[in-house]
């Protein structure tokens, strides 16, 4: 690489730097199709009346500042990992929850909605290896709690997000808050935070940092089966939080030998697992994908080929992006097995930068910052919808490899296609409770 090449990264960085340090987050713009006729919110049995939102989180931090009810959290990683509630604010000071649902589906909102961590406290805390180091009357109250609110939610699963680089514990935690507040308060959200080092030019602390926290990531996986109702376990990987995800994944064969794929599944519940803009190096996933895709329900991939923070990341790494991917970094035998595994239901790959109506250009933070692309990811954890369920429609690349795009009519069709599933989650979950 030529010092003009280094240079001119190193600037680019540093500009990212600077734009990027604000440490405030503010609600997300509101997925489409969320509105009173046709929102997500309905699916609660009641509405909240404050403007609060209540979330789970998961942490390899070492804690700062411990007190009996919060608590921080630092860059470096432990040895430990402990679990616990938080709780955010939305909005300005006394907004009620009829004038934050108000505000929040509107999509030219008057004023930003900041999103402010109000609580937090640990609740059980594990050493390295697995034992529970921690008050067990504790950790049992906060499991209880898990499970009588799967009882009584539509959705009963438990949706796992993890961050990218660059993130402090707030803003990676605020970011999952998101997500609750916009299945309508019912669904369990927790933000599993690992010790970025919080800096976009640290970045390779961050690597070695998501390397360091794989074990405490697959012993939490193991926790939550084990110790909670949910139906099943999905995880949202963003960014450089595949770094995380993918090996953590394919680890599992080795952490239960014993087992068969099908045992694991069965044993850890991981349902839908989403890989959206993934930093990770693209050829290394192809293996590590071929390890863990018989013990997950299902993975989807959401990339962007026109992504400058991934192009950025494979010039500064050397190799192609999973979310921006070079298929001239696979062997032809690697690109026979990627195409076989897009022609099953268990692998879905969704072209964001190719769907010409998004016009999400460069961006990196499409998953969330996209009205269009956010109501997809939202209906892929609450429903479990495949991509035609979601509205999406299937092209093929040039490879023959079978890729899905929004259509144009997405924004029109979104609403029928709620109120289709909305209906079918109802008819089950009267069914469960009947039972």
């Amino acid at each position: 690489m030529t010092g003009s090449t280094m240079q001119y990264i190193f600037c680019c960085l540093l500009l990212l730097q600077l734009l990027g340090c604000q440490p405030k987050v503010y609600l997300m713009p509101v997925p489409v199709g969320i509105e009173k006729e046709s929102s997500f919110f309905s699916l609660s049995e009641e509405n909240t009346d404050e403007n609060y939102l209540y979330t789970l989180y998961g942490t390899n931090r070492v804690p700062t500042g411990k007190t009996k009810s919060s608590v921080g959290y630092s860059i470096f990683p432990s040895g430990k990992l402990e679990l616990g509630f938080l709780v955010f604010s939305v909005g300005y000071e006394g907004m009620s929850w009829d004038d934050l649902y108000r505000e929040s589906v509107k999509m030219d909102r008057e004023d930003d909605l900041l999103l402010s961590l109000e609580y937090v406290r640990p609740m059980v805390e594990y050493d390295k290896y697995g034992r529970v180091s921690s008050s067990t009357e504790k950790a049992a109250g906060f499991f209880d709690t898990i499970n009588a609110t799967l009882k009584q939610s539509f959705d009963k699963d438990i949706t796992v997000y993890v961050h990218g680089a660059n993130s402090n514990f707030y803003r990676a935690t605020a970011q999952g808050a998101q997500l609750f507040h916009f299945t309508g308060h019912k669904s369990i959200i927790l933000t599993f935070s690992w010790p970025s080092a919080e800096n976009l030019l640290k970045y390779k602390t961050d690597v070695l940092h998501a390397k360091k926290t794989i074990t405490a990531f697959t012993k939490m996986l193991d926790i939550l089966a084990r110790r909670t109702d949910a139906r099943n376990i999905n995880i949202i990987a963003y960014s450089a939080g595949a770094q995380v995800v993918a090996p953590g994944l394919a680890s599992l064969h080795e952490i239960y030998p014993e087992l068969t794929s099908e045992e694991i599944l069965q044993k850890l519940r991981i349902g839908e697992v989403y890989f959206a803009a993934p930093d990770t190096a693209f050829q290394p996933f192809v293996e590590r994908y071929l390890n863990f895709r018989d013990i997950v329900g299902r993975t989807t991939i959401a990339l962007n080929r026109n992504d400058r923070i991934l192009l950025l990341s494979a010039l500064h790494n050397g190799a192609s992006r999973l979310g921006r991917p070079d298929v001239k970094d696979l062997t032809e035998k690697e690109v026979l097995i990627i195409l076989g595994a897009l022609m099953s239901a268990d692998l879905d790959v969704i072209d964001v930068g190719a769907s010409k109506a998004l016009q999400v250009g460069g961006g990196h933070d499409y998953w969330y910052n996209n009205p269009w692309v956010s109501s997809d990811l939202l209906m892929l954890l609450l429903f479990n919808a495949s991509p035609e369920e979601r509205g999406l429609e299937p092209a093929y690349n040039d490879a023959g490899a079978v890729l899905f795009h929004f259509p144009d009519n997405y924004a029109e069709i979104i609403p029928g296609l709620l109120w289709q599933q909305k209906k079918m989650m109802q008819q089950i979950f009267r069914q469960e409770e009947e039972q």
